[in-house]
């Protein structure tokens, strides 16, 4: 059976942009300024990084236009985007239940709705590290960024407003992203970690449970996929393009 990293490589291939895992591995150690103990599980974040929304490598892009202005958003609501790019392919094709690759929650910004979310790779300038950040729609769902995206939103609506003001707060404290992805750790948060954790403190699990599990070597362990989210019966869906 063809391994994800084998697919990865596949992918690149394809895209005509393959220059070798090696290269790969330290072209990647060098953006994302991974740690020693982080180089070893690289074939980890090729896999892992579901806070990827756009990758390196463009495949496709959406051709229609999205009326953004128009989308009916509520505090709470939980946004998805599947990105563009050999990593989004990669990471879909670990979580076979899949459509999605990045997720965050909505919240309300003086008059304006706006996108909370953590995700390697797309630092600001100056930045050093990855960590929690708070954006617009168009820029969360940039066509450089997003081929397709979705909202979801609770059926009970009653945990939205503390999610959201969670979700605040965490923003405020400059939250980390986690690149061990570890669901025991929450000093650090991965993007669909975030999303469920600040769920968790305002009151509910809205993923239920659910977990996905990777037995591969080098990357064996128990994640939140986005799919753990938007598949939830706790959820129905808003809009999407």
């Amino acid at each position: 059976m063809e391994s994800y990293i084998q697919y990865y490589v596949r992918i690149q291939k394809k895209s005509n942009l393959y220059i070798g895992l090696k290269k790969k591995y330290y072209l990647a150690c060098d953006l994302w300024n991974f740690s020693p103990k982080y180089m070893k599980r690289f074939p980890a974040y090729i896999l892992m990084c579901i806070c990827i929304g756009a990758g390196s490598i463009s495949c496709s892009q959406r051709r229609e236009t999205v009326p953004f202005a128009d989308i009916p958003f509520a505090e709470g609501d939980v946004v998805f985007r599947k990105g563009i790019g050999a990593k989004t392919h990669a990471v879909l094709h670990a979580d076979s239940s899949g459509i999605y690759s990045h997720t965050g929650i909505v919240v309300k910004d003086g008059s304006a709705f706006k996108i909370i979310h953590i995700t390697p790779g797309e630092r600001e300038k100056g930045e050093t590290t990855d960590k929690i950040k708070m954006e617009t729609a168009e820029v969360f769902w940039a066509n450089d960024r997003a081929e397709h995206g979705a909202v979801y939103r609770l059926t009970d609506t009653f945990f939205c407003a503390g999610a959201a003001r969670q979700a605040k707060r965490l923003l405020q404290k400059g939250m980390q992203f986690d690149h061990d992805y570890e669901l025991s750790d929450t000093t650090q948060l991965y993007c669909t970690e975030l999303v469920w954790y600040v769920y968790r403190l305002a009151g509910t699990d809205i993923t239920n449970g659910k977990r996905s599990e990777l037995n591969a070597p080098m990357y064996a362990g128990t994640y939140i996929f986005p799919s753990d989210i938007y598949t939830s019966k706790v959820f129905h869906l808003i809009y999407k393009f």
